[in-house]
C-alpha cells in the first residue's frame, strides 16, 4: 500500500479511513480526503500500538491497521445503548470491550457509530446467566414498554397480551395488537417477541375447543398462520382455569401444537397456575397437568404469585416458603430447563370486606406516604401495610426489590431457565439491579 499522509486523496485513502472505523476510531467521513480528522485518528491509532506516532501511513502502520484480529464482531450503536449495556448483552466484560476499542469515547456513544465487540472468552465476566422474559397487558401497554426501553439489556423475551382464541377456533386480535414500534424496537435489540394467546379466564371456552377435534385442528392452524404472517418466534399459550375433565385433552392439545409449531421451526410457551402437587388447591390447577405439559412444551410458565388474590383475605402475593414447594414439585414434573418461574411485579390494596384493588410499587409507597403510615419490610412475604381512609381499613401487600432477590434466591437454588415478570410496568425499578446481581 502507498505511504500515506495528510493531505493524500484516493481509493487506498478510504480504505485507510474504513479501518480506522472498524478498528474503533473516528477518521471523519469516509471520503477518501486525509484531512486532520483522519490524521488525529492514525496518530491516536500508533500511540495505542506502540508505533512511532507520526500521523504517517507507512508500511508498519498498514500493516498493523490490517491485522486479523479474531473474536469479534461490528455493532451499530442504537438509541439507549451504553457500555454497560452492550457490555451486558453481549456477555462480556466492560473492561474488554473497553479494551477492543481504545479511540472510542464510551461516554460519547453515537447513534449509528460502529464500535467492535469481542466474543466472550477466558475471564470474561458473564452476563445474565438465566433467561428474563416479561409479559406486556394490553391495558398498560405503553408502560410495560417503558420498562423494556427502559432496561432492554436484560430481557430475551417479551410476550404482550396480544391474542384471544374464540369458540371457533380463530384468535383474534386484543386491543393494541400487533404494535409495530414495539416490534421494530425488539427487533433491533434482540429481544424476542413471544405473543400470549388468552381464553380470558373463561372454562367453557377452550373446552368446547378441546372437545372437538376438528376445532382443535381449526384453531392450531389460525394459530400457525398468525405466527407465520407475523413472523413471531413462537406462541404463549395462556389457557387458565380449564375444567379438570379436560385436563388430558389440554395435553393433547399442546402436544398437536407443538408438532404443528416444530413444522415451521416456531416455539411453544405453555403458562400454568402454581401448585405444590399434582391436583392443587382448586380446579384450573389440577387441570394443569404439569408432566404432559412439560414434555410437549419448550417452555413452561409456572404463576407462582397470587397465593392471597384480589377474593381472598389480605396477605402476601407469593410468600417465599410457597414458591419454593411450587418449584420442588415443579421440577419434579417438568425439565429444570424449561421452566421459567412467574415472579409478581404487582401488590393488592384490600379495603376491609371488600374485594382487593391491584396496585403497582408506584402507587402502593405513594399510599403509603400520603396517609404517612410506615411500610413493614419482609424479604420472606414482601412489604405491607395498613391505612384507614373514609373510615375504612385497608391493608396493602405488595412487592419490593428486597422481596423479588429473596425469589430470585430461589430460581438460582432450584436452577431453573429463568424468570417471566408479570407484569412490566408494576415494578419497583430497582429490580433491574437485583437480576444483575443475582443473575
Amino acid at each position: 500500500m502507498t505511504t500515506l499522509r495528510r493531505g493524500a486523496r484516493g481509493t487506498e485513502v478510504r480504505e485507510l479511513q474504513r479501518l480506522l472505523q472498524e478498528w474503533g476510531y473516528n477518521p471523519g467521513p469516509i471520503d477518501g480526503i486525509f484531512g486532520a480528522r483522519t490524521e488525529q485518528a492514525i496518530l491516536q491509532f500508533q500511540r495505542n500500538h506502540g508505533l512511532t506516532s507520526d500521523g504517517i501511513v507507512g508500511p508498519i502502520t498498514w500493516q498493523v491497521l490490517q491485522s486479523q484480529q479474531p473474536g469479534y464482531q461490528m455493532y451499530t450503536i442504537q438509541a439507549g445503548d451504553t457500555s454497560y449495556k452492550i457490555a451486558l448483552r453481549f456477555q462480556i466484560s466492560l473492561s474488554s470491550l473497553l479494551a477492543m476499542n481504545p479511540g472510542v469515547d464510551p461516554n460519547r456513544l453515537n447513534i449509528g457509530q460502529r464500535i467492535r465487540v469481542p466474543s466472550p472468552g477466558p475471564g470474561a465476566e458473564p452476563g445474565l446467566t438465566r433467561i428474563v422474559s416479561g409479559w406486556l397487558p394490553y391495558w398498560v401497554q405503553s408502560l410495560a414498554f417503558q420498562s423494556v426501553q427502559n432496561h432492554p439489556e436484560i430481557f430475551r423475551t417479551i410476550s404482550p397480551f396480544w391474542y384471544l382464541m374464540t369458540s371457533s377456533g380463530d384468535v383474534l386480535n386484543l386491543p393494541n395488537a400487533e404494535d409495530r414500534t414495539i416490534l421494530s424496537y425488539a427487533t433491533a435489540r434482540g429481544i424476542s417477541v413471544i405473543p400470549l394467546i388468552t381464553n380470558s379466564f373463561d372454562s367453557e371456552l377452550i373446552s368446547t375447543i378441546l372437545n372437538d377435534p376438528v376445532l382443535r385442528q381449526r384453531h392450531i392452524q389460525n394459530i400457525i398462520s398468525k405466527l407465520v404472517q407475523m413472523n413471531y418466534p413462537g406462541i404463549d399459550i395462556n389457557y387458565e382455569n380449564l375444567f379438570v375433565r379436560d385436563r388430558e385433552l389440554f395435553v393433547v392439545f399442546v402436544q398437536e401444537l407443538k408438532a404443528a409449531l416444530s413444522a415451521v421451526s416456531k416455539q411453544l410457551i405453555v403458562s400454568v397456575h402454581a401448585k405444590t402437587d399434582p391436583t392443587g388447591v382448586w380446579s384450573g390447577a389440577e387441570a394443569h397437568d404439569y408432566i404432559g405439559i412439560g414434555q410437549a412444551a419448550d417452555a413452561v410458565r409456572v404463576m407462582g404469585y397470587d397465593f392471597h388474590w384480589q377474593g381472598s383475605d389480605p396477605g402476601s402475593i407469593a410468600p417465599a416458603n410457597w414458591v419454593e414447594e411450587v418449584l420442588d414439585y415443579a421440577v419434579s414434573t417438568i425439565p429444570r430447563n424449561k421452566i421459567e418461574l412467574g415472579v409478581p411485579a404487582y401488590g393488592y390494596d384490600w379495603p376491609q370486606g371488600q374485594t382487593a384493588t391491584g396496585v403497582t410499587y408506584a402507587n402502593a409507597v405513594a399510599t403509603s406516604n400520603q396517609y404517612n403510615v410506615p411500610i413493614t419490610l419482609n424479604a420472606q412475604l414482601g412489604p405491607h401495610y395498613t391505612y384507614t381512609a373514609d373510615s375504612i381499613n385497608h391493608e396493602v401487600w405488595f412487592v419490593d426489590a428486597l422481596y423479588f432477590g429473596t425469589l430470585l434466591n430461589l430460581v438460582n437454588k432450584y436452577d431453573i431457565r429463568g424468570i417471566c415478570i408479570w407484569y412490566l410496568g408494576a415494578e419497583d425499578p430497582k429490580i433491574y439491579d437485583i437480576i444483575n446481581a443475582k443473575f
